[in-house]
């Protein structure tokens, strides 16, 4: 039996805020679409001392886990960070240990490996969305992080 893509497709817009300085209080925020069109909207404070890295790793964590384990999702991020860590680079860490190609500690590992074990189990595809660039639900992402940053 085919399945129909679009019914079973779920949409994640996330973001992920440090500010006033990088590092320094992150949070993240997100807008994730159901198979049926329902759209919630997410946010959280994350810690008072981050990185911007951590912010948008912890985004696409926390809106991950709001989807069922084996669904259709199309993530969609303003990190390059993020989406060239799961489209290209992760395969060569965990070959190497979770080092770097200098054979360095990947930053954030921990992290990493959160978000890895969520992608995988979920068939994910992820696009990048320019930020700051108009686009509805990813500017909806950025105010919600940026409201996560006052959760703190």
């Amino acid at each position: 039996m085919k399945r129909n893509l679009i019914l079973s497709l779920w949409r994640i817009w996330c973001d992920g805020s440090c500010g006033p300085t990088n590092p320094g209080p992150c949070a993240w925020g997100s807008v994730i679409q159901s198979p049926d069109g329902t759209r919630t909207e997410h946010c959280g404070f994350i810690q008072k001392q981050g990185t911007n890295n951590i912010a948008e790793l912890t985004a696409a964590i926390e809106s991950l886990r709001k989807v069922p384990e084996d669904a259709e999702v199309i993530l969609c991020s303003d990190s390059q960070y993020v989406l060239k860590g799961l489209n290209e680079w992760i395969p060569g860490w965990i070959k190497k240990g979770w080092k770097t190609a200098a054979g360095k500690p990947v930053m954030n590992q921990a992290l990493w490996q959160q978000l890895y074990a969520l992608y995988s189990a979920r068939k994910v595809q992820v696009e990048w969305v320019r930020g700051h660039n108009g686009h509805p639900e990813n500017e909806l992402a950025d105010q919600l992080a940026n409201r996560g940053l006052s959760m703190g």
